[in-house]
């Protein structure tokens, strides 16, 4: 820290110092936000002080509401300070980066280095950069180009703050451009001036965008014209800092003491403290030293040693006290003015620390901290996922299953909680620490051809060292390994030889998971029953698919992405299993049905976090109206639903694109809304097969009825849309008389014996029905041959066409008829008939 300070000053700060109350020294650049303290316009009052402004004192080079060479009122500092040899208790702020005491001395400013010192009319004033700023806002001055647009990013403020005798005066040029040319200004300049209650006084340089004479512009201070200091011209780096002290003054007092680590050369004034680990002791060496400055080998002296926290003040006298080394120690002769105190151990952790040394130890009149500061770090972090449950963050349960089947799980996207611990070497947690921990993620599950999703760290609170982020999330399926780091925590040694691992906090690497989806999204086709009979379907007769369902299956986060990692292993939709697996369900608007067919889909898995799931086929059953009792006509209204949760309980959200959960639903059970028939034919009706006997002439083929009928409502009529239903005359009618074959029934393709010599053979016009009818017939057994057959039809393969034809109340009857050849069958109308010869 102390070599970049030193690199810095002679690197930028090359210009002699002609000084005679005032040293300089490179500061730790800390930057004080000035966003809420009192800005100088114009005028007083609205955004700006209600009672100073800058005003034109005689000879300034411009007038309000042109901020460009002005100068403010007297403004109090709210304490006393001494400049010099004198006393002041207030102080005027020049828009060219000057503070002038007791001095209006205004001028103006252009391209040039302008009124550089030794200059007998800026006595008692103090540069920090004498370019030729311009706070002009551009709504203030008609026709000014400028960047100044805003007074909330564009400003020149002050404010005195703390408490005696460590009160401060700080006066902020905030992303002030310069004057470039007639009411024309740019670039943008950041500069910051802290007189102190104790005398010393700080130039700060924060992130700048340097104009056009930004080499011009000279840093320094004057008393008088003999009593002064340019440091130097042009502007410094970005955030670096300048502090100026009264040597011997009891505030920074190089030459008196300094420290550094023990390992440090014999006869070193200066050296580095290296980063130092919480809990594990350290030691360090204090030096004496005297005013050229070499090792003042004679000392002998008691001192305090202090380890004390840069950050808590600016001047070391004032900054607070972390851990007292020893409250007094006396060098002895053989110490030749260094002594190397060991064991010190610091339990806590510390960004920016410095030693200082107060001498003599009891009621000390000087003060010295370390050229060098130095970070004491945890020594190692401890990482914890956890949450509530799976979708709400909390500590009920840890996060850390990383095989495909382990339990607990947490969905992806929805928060969890991340608790980090900073613990020193003894294993106790370092409650200072206020670092910005990072975490590094690997994906480690799944195993192969796995896609890192993003892990979220959400947003950290700190409480005690421990950092909790109770908004993380991961955004994809599977698991994941954690390693948290912090390697700015200790940076204020990055440039004194500590090694990057060194200062760096690590923990131990940490599964996280398993993360499983948020929920499916699931997308359907549009499925198609096909018609059992041309344009309609039997109750009972079975229906098929012309069209199967699909679903499409898309695994997603919380947001709504899908999670590419639900594959494989960690795809855990299984239709067959015993909890989760899938059985579809039908059901129709107004009648039971049969359910044929209740196969678990066909899963394919697509290997990108979606898949399908297919029912059935389009040449197995599916299902039939149950049939019962006629009933009249309908249109099928048919639904088939399902429940999707695979077996780690996730289940659907979206459906088609709107929010759904299960069942899963092809169709509803309501008029025109269930599931489509192949051409529309979702007509069903209630049928049988019927059979009517015939009379006719020995000498004629004798057509039999045998037709298909539907029940309307109030009767059976003839179904002549019935083109489907397929008779089989050998295996589905049976044939019998007393004179063939003794009477035993015989098939109905076999020829019978009709006497007393003749026979008949029946024929099937239609095996097919045709408008309902099948066109069966016998053959003319030929003059003289007279008698009957009985046909008795077997329709057991066709149960929905069956029929109580025996009156017992169940629909499970063939119908049958009888052939008459050679007998009148006689008038239906006729009551009685008698022949008289």
């Amino acid at each position: 820290m102390w070599c970049r300070l030193t690199f810095c000053f002679v690197a930028i700060y090359s210009a002699p110092l002609i000084a005679t109350t005032y040293s300089v020294i490179p500061y730790p650049f800390n930057w004080v936000d000035a966003t809420a303290h009192i800005k100088i316009g114009p005028t007083t009052g609205g955004v700006y002080s209600s009672i100073y402004k800058f005003t034109n004192s005689g000879d300034c080079g411009t007038s309000p509401p042109i901020l460009d060479d002005t100068i403010s009122d007297p403004i109090p500092l709210g304490f006393t300070f001494k400049y010099g040899s004198k006393s002041f208790t207030s102080v005027r702020v020049m828009s060219n980066g000057r503070l002038q005491f007791d001095n209006n001395t205004c001028g103006f400013g252009s391209p040039v280095t302008q009124l550089p010192y030794p200059v007998s009319s800026l006595q008692y004033s103090m540069r920090i950069y004498g370019n030729d700023m311009d706070p002009t806002m551009k709504s203030e001055a008609s026709g000014y180009s400028t960047n100044c647009t805003s007074r909330s990013s564009c400003y020149v403020s002050y404010s005195s703050d703390g408490s005696s005798p460590n009160r401060r005066f700080i006066v902020t040029w905030n992303n002030v451009p310069e004057w470039a040319a007639a009411s024309s200004a740019t670039g943008s300049y950041n500069l910051q001036l802290i007189v102190y209650e104790n005398g010393e006084f700080l130039y700060q340089y924060g992130n700048s965008s340097p104009g056009p004479s930004a080499k011009l512009g000279q840093i320094g201070w004057e008393v008088d014209t003999t009593d002064y200091a340019v440091a130097g011209t042009g502007f410094p780096a970005d955030q670096s800092a300048l502090l100026f002290y009264i040597p011997n003054s009891g505030s920074m007092k190089p030459g008196a003491f300094n420290a550094f680590d023990t390992s440090t050369w014999s006869g070193s004034t200066v050296g580095v403290i290296q980063t130092k680990v919480a809990g594990t002791p350290f030691t360090l060496d204090v030096v004496a030293l005297n005013a050229i400055p070499s090792v003042l080998t004679t000392f002998t002296g008691a001192v305090k040693v202090e380890i004390v926290d840069t950050n808590s003040a600016a001047s070391c006298s004032a900054m607070t006290v972390i851990q007292t080394i020893t409250s007094s120690y006396t060098f002895k002769s053989t110490d030749n003015g260094r002594h190397t105190f060991s064991a010190i151990n610091q339990a806590n952790s510390y960004p920016n620390l410095q030693v200082r040394i107060a001498y003599p130890a009891t009621n000390p009149t000087s003060y010295t901290c370390s050229t060098d500061q130095f970070a004491i770090r945890p020594s190692y972090f401890g990482f914890v996922a956890s949450d509530n449950d799976w979708s709400t963050a909390g500590v009920a349960r840890n996060l850390n299953a990383v095989t495909v089947s382990a339990t607990p799980t947490h969905k992806a996207g929805q928060p969890l909680t991340l608790t980090i611990k900073p613990y020193n070497s003894l294993g106790a947690v370092t409650n200072q620490y206020n670092g910005s921990p990072i975490l590094a993620v690997t994906c480690v599950l799944p195993v192969s051809n796995c896609i890192s999703g993003t892990f979220n760290v959400g947003t950290f609170s700190s409480s005690g060292g421990v950092s909790t982020s109770n908004t993380a999330s991961y955004n994809e399926v599977g698991a994941v390994s954690v390693t948290v780091t912090d390697s700015t925590f200790a940076q204020i040694d990055a440039s004194d030889g500590t090694s990057a691992s060194n200062r760096t906090i690590t923990s131990a690497a940490s599964n996280v998971g398993r993360f499983v989806p948020d929920h499916f999204d699931v997308n359907l086709n549009s499925p198609l029953f096909t018609s059992s009979c041309g344009t309609f379907s039997y109750i009972g007769q079975p229906i098929k698919y012309a069209t199967r369902p699909v679903v499409s299956v898309t695994a997603k986060n919380s947001d709504n992405v899908i999670t590419q990692n639900y594959k494989s292993d960690l795809w855990k939709i299984n239709p067959t299993h015993v909890t989760y697996g899938i059985t579809p369900s039908y059901s129709e608007a107004t009648q039971p049905l049969t359910v044929l067919n209740t196969n678990s889909p066909v899963l394919v898995d697509n290997g990108n976090g979606s898949g399908t799931l297919s029912f059935a086929d389009t040449t197995s059953n599916i299902l039939a109206v149950t049939r019962s009792n006629p009933i009249v006509p309908f249109n099928a209204e048919i639904a088939m639903s399902f429940n999707l949760q695979d077996t780690d309980a996730v289940t659907v959200a979206n459906i088609n694109g709107f929010a759904a959960t299960n069942p899963v639903r092809f169709g509803t059970t309501s008029v025109g809304n269930g599931i489509g028939f192949s051409s529309g034919n979702k007509g069903i009706r209630w049928g049988r097969m019927s059979m009517q006997n015939s009379f006719g002439s020995e000498l004629l083929p004798l057509a039999l009825p045998l037709f298909s009928e539907y029940f309307n409502g109030s009767s059976f009529l003839l179904n002549n849309v019935d083109n489907c239903t397929t008779l089989t005359l050998s295996s589905q009618l049976m044939l019998s008389n007393p004179v063939t074959a003794n009477g035993a029934a015989k098939p109905g393709n076999t020829v019978m014996t009709i006497t007393p010599s003749g026979t008949s053979q029946a024929t099937l016009t239609h095996s097919t029905l045709v408008a309902g009818d099948a066109g069966l017939s016998f053959s003319a057994p030929g003059s003289g041959n007279t008698g009957y057959i009985d046909i008795n039809a077997n329709f057991s393969s066709l149960p929905w066409l069956l029929f109580d034809w025996d009156h017992d109340g169940n629909q499970n009857n063939s119908p049958a008829a009888r052939a008459n050849f050679g007998i009148y069958k006689g008038n239906s109308k006729q009551i009685y008939w008698r022949e008289v010869y």
